[in-house]
């Protein structure tokens, strides 16, 4: 089959980014398949320039920012805060990208996309960061009791990889019991470690998930580059992110060249690929005198929780085991 003589420059660039081969050509399809006026069409034909993140994660803004589709082939965003669900073209692209990606190999499964940024970024309630359309929660995919693909919630899971979706925290009949997906969330992350126009930076998550995964990406022969840079990335912060994963991205070449400034790290690679368009990394400094946003605390979300039943109030004590970030020795996790 050959697509290049009747496929438009946005779906070349389309088909160029997921290659050659049947996934080429599924993607080309899904593309088509979305109508002219469609929210997904028109992001992945929009220029990337058509953005701009200006200053860093924790005291940046963002213009002419795009928001997120509400749901697409491997994916959906939450209705829960839409105000909360723009980025630059490149990260809301990229995350968009990995999923169809993700939907092509392992038919079956949907990412469920939570808070970015606001539409001119900002300060965000219940996020110090998500300021500057570089920062993207996502729940994990789930698998049930059987083995088989179910819609994502906010499980806590433990170092099994193992939760219960506590749906009223104070009935036990409803309680039902999940795992990570780690094929999927494996292959999602793999994908977006390797694309090179939204360069993802940073994977918040909790240690043990870090461990599932990428022992089971070395198992099935994950991309070399890919978990060389995953090995990198994936750190657990303050709080353990046990139950959704928290994507940064690094600036793109033209946002820096405007403003834009990243966190720490700068990894060997990125270094050198700044060195081949003529720039130096920018570091943010956040400003002490920013304004804060309204976060809450493990201890405040218990509290707001009300009665728990019996086990749910296990399922916590258990989790101190592993709240606090470990001390791997690690490179580039604090």
């Amino acid at each position: 089959m050959h697509f290049k003589r009747s496929v438009s420059t946005p779906m070349k660039r389309v088909y160029t980014m997921f290659g050659r081969g049947l996934l080429g050509a599924f993607v080309v399809f899904l593309a088509f398949s979305v109508h002219a006026d469609d929210p997904l069409r028109a992001l992945l034909a929009a220029k990337t320039s058509e953005s701009l993140s200006l200053g860093g994660p924790l005291d940046g803004s963002l213009e002419r920012s795009v928001p997120f589709p509400d749901r697409g082939p491997g994916f959906r965003k939450t209705s829960r805060r839409p105000e909360a669900r723009y980025g630059t073209v490149e990260v809301v692209r990229g995350v968009v990208r990995a999923a169809m990606k993700v939907e092509a190999l392992l038919p079956g499964g949907e990412l469920l996309v939570n808070d970015l940024s606001l539409e001119r970024g900002g300060p965000i309630d219940r996020h110090e960061s998500h300021r500057a359309g570089r920062d993207v929660d996502v729940l994990f995919y789930l698998l049930d009791e059987k083995g088989e693909p179910m819609p994502s919630v906010a499980a806590i899971l433990d170092p099994r990889g193992e939760g219960v979706d506590f749906r009223d925290p104070a009935d036990p009949s409803d309680d039902v019991k999940v795992r990570l997906d780690v094929a999927r969330t494996f292959r999602f992350l793999e994908a977006l470690a390797l694309d090179e126009e939204a360069r993802l930076q940073r994977v918040f998550i909790a240690e043990h998930l870090r461990t599932l995964i990428l022992e089971h990406g070395k198992k099935v022969g994950g991309d070399p580059t890919a978990l060389a840079r995953l090995e990198m990335m994936m750190c657990q912060p303050g709080t353990p992110h046990d139950d959704h994963l928290h994507l940064r991205f690094f600036c793109s070449v033209d946002d820096l060249r405007k403003g834009c400034e990243d966190a720490a790290p700068i990894y060997p690679y990125q270094r050198a690929f700044l060195r081949a368009e003529g720039l130096r990394p920018k570091l943010n400094r956040p400003r002490p005198d920013r304004p804060r946003s309204r976060t809450v605390s493990v201890e405040e979300a218990r509290a707001a929780a009300g009665p728990l039943h019996e086990d749910v109030i296990a399922f916590l004590e258990r989790r101190n085991e592993w709240i606090r970030p470990p001390k791997t020795g690690r490179p580039y996790c604090r």
